[in-house]
């Protein structure tokens, strides 16, 4: 994706289409704002000479805002709304796409060769020429021609150079669509923006035209959780947009915008109906008090009951808990629930690594000592022997192994970067969590064998 093409790069050559008039007016503009902020730094230097020397660090917030500060918010907002309407009005209308595609065959450049249609930079002029003049500072300049693959006639390809202004033109769509939730304007999300722009997206959404609407609540929360887990891994409580519109998260959402999707991709779709009303389904197989929420014992069932004791644990201890007023046990909800299982199904990414991470460091030391993966593979073994079984390694083995498995920077610590680049960092978190998860590694080998002789 084009990094400059919502920042401020993207803005100069919107500016030299300004008329004289306009740009003589965005100078006076700025030469007024200048002397404004000028005149109020000279009046708080005067009522507090210390600025010439220290620079303010801290504002408190009055509980009243000035009249000034909310002229200034009034100006934020007109200039917020003047940038969308902007944005918005350089996006190519359907009928302008199949106009695109039309000059495009029309002026498709000689020599033709194997039925694939070119066009060389004079004849790709005309086509801009021909198109609407908002459109080619978006899809019309040379570096845009000179970003594809040219033949040894200096011409691209008709068909990548419509494909890729198809999926530019979506992309700005989206971004128009996004900001408008944006209420801001610092370029991001809260989660209840988030679910306010799921909510209106979801009638665009052929696939889900069957969601029934008690259980419309649940999937908005089940969708916005997917964002928050990867695109806000610190819980700061925002998604920036252009990390949004960067994300193969937001891709997998639009995905379902095709008529011709198939169920087999919806079946591994996360926003897919089926998926979500199966999440939902399993939380309240675990919920067996059905009380709304998941003790340390319920989510201990959880596929299979593999889960250690200490680990759950962890997760009681690090994530929002509620107390339930009857059993006073901590208690998660479904929020947390979800964080769990995309940690769990997406166990290999960075996100769900740094999840883990923060469940497995005991000391917060920002990394795993011998002491913690010891511990907690201690606990594997616990388990095993409460079905019955007992591991074909010792503590002190494993420990060893996982350190070999990783090779970290630093010999006695796996910090996260280690799991990450390491590439097994999934089958770690996994060896030291889930006794299940332990027994496919210990019998990988075999599991290997039976496959490859059921292939044959």
């Amino acid at each position: 994706m084009d990094e400059s093409l919502f920042g401020l790069p993207a803005l100069l050559p919107f500016l030299s289409m300004s008329t004289t008039s306009a740009t003589n007016l965005e100078h006076e503009t700025q030469a007024a704002l200048s002397e404004l902020w000028h005149t109020r730094a000279l009046e708080e230097v005067q009522h507090e000479p210390s600025l010439i020397e220290v620079p303010r660090f801290f504002v408190s917030r009055s509980k009243e805002p000035a009249p000034q500060a909310v002229m200034q918010l009034e100006l934020a907002k007109l200039a917020r709304s003047k940038l969308r309407n902007h944005m918005s009005s350089l996006i190519l209308t359907p009928e302008e796409l199949e106009q695109l595609w039309r000059l495009l065959k029309q002026h498709s450049s000689l020599p033709y060769a194997h039925s694939i249609e070119r066009i060389n930079y004079d004849d790709f002029a005309q086509v801009a020429d021909a198109m609407p003049s908002r459109s080619a500072c978006c899809f019309f300049s040379a570096s845009h021609f000179l970003n594809f693959e040219l033949d040894s006639h200096g011409r691209i390809s008709i068909l990548h150079f419509f494909q890729w202004v198809r999926r530019k033109n979506a992309l700005m769509q989206t971004r128009a669509e996004l900001s408008r939730f944006d209420s801001s304007g610092c370029g991001s999300l809260s989660e209840r923006e988030l679910e306010l722009w799921v909510e209106q997206i979801i009638p665009t959404l052929p696939v889900l035209a069957e969601l029934r609407s008690e259980f419309f609540p649940f999937y908005k929360v089940t969708a916005v959780r997917k964002f928050l887990f990867f695109l806000d891994p610190k819980h700061r409580g925002r998604v920036p947009l252009k990390a949004m519109l960067a994300s193969p998260v937001l891709h997998e959402l639009l995905e379902m915008r095709r008529t011709d999707i198939m169920q087999e991709e919806l079946r591994h779709n996360w926003f897919s109906l089926p998926y979500a009303e199966m999440l939902y389904a399993d939380y309240l197989d675990l919920d067996a008090d059905q009380n709304g929420m998941l003790s340390a014992s319920e989510l201990s069932r959880y596929r299979g009951s593999g889960l250690t004791t200490v680990f759950v644990q962890r997760i009681f201890q690090e994530c929002q808990t509620y107390r339930n007023r009857e059993t006073g046990a901590s208690e998660i909800d479904y929020k947390s629930y979800l964080d769990f299982v995309l940690a769990t199904t997406y166990k290999g990414t960075p996100e769900a690594l740094g999840y883990f991470l923060r469940l497995l460091d005991l000391h917060k030391a920002g990394g795993l000592s011998s002491f913690e993966v010891s511990y907690f593979f201690r606990a594997v073994v616990e388990k095993f022997e409460e079905f019955g079984e007992e591991p074909n390694c010792t503590v002190e083995d494993v420990n060893d192994e996982i350190f070999d498995m990783v090779k970290p920077l630093t010999a006695s610590v796996i910090t996260l970067a280690d799991l990450v680049n390491c590439k097994v960092g999934d089958t770690v978190v996994g060896m030291l969590s889930d006794m299940h998860a332990f027994w496919q590694y210990d019998r990988r080998e075999q599991l290997m064998g039976h496959d490859a002789e059921e292939a044959s």
